[in-house]
């Protein structure tokens, strides 16, 4: 047994080296990983924050110069001056926007957004036909 215990000098020493060059390979594992766990965490918290800004932010939309002046009544409605010749064609909205679509014989269509808390006209579209 006792021939079995003993290891040549040659041996211990490589036994060291592989040993040296396998802590050396797990700290810079240890590192590659620790430094790409905090990246995917900042990327995250980027993604987080660009989602809740966007969120904030969509109910703030650049208002363009209103066109018409809406007349709001006492009771909180708003009249929506539509302009001469068209008809209401459709209305659609959220509790945020109306979408007005306006039709006439021979003009080309519009769309109107209206602000539904200021009664205001956010956009007016015209529709016009595109040239070949």
């Amino acid at each position: 047994m006792a021939a079995q215990d003993s290891k040549p000098a040659g041996d211990a020493g490589e036994i060291e080296e592989i040993d040296e060059a396998t802590a050396r390979t797990q700290r810079v594992l240890l590192i590659t990983v620790i430094v790409l766990g905090i990246l995917l965490i900042i990327g995250f918290a980027i993604v987080v924050a660009t989602i809740a800004s966007r969120i904030s932010s969509s109910g703030d939309e650049a208002e363009v110069a209103p066109e018409p002046v809406i007349a709001v009544t006492q009771a909180g409605d708003f009249e929506v001056p539509v302009p001469a010749g068209y008809q209401v064609h459709a209305v659609t909205g959220d509790e945020r926007r109306l979408v007005i679509h306006l039709v006439s014989a021979g003009q080309p269509e519009r769309i109107m957004v209206v602000n539904t808390r200021s009664g205001q006209v956010v956009r007016s579209l015209v529709l016009t036909p595109a040239v070949p």
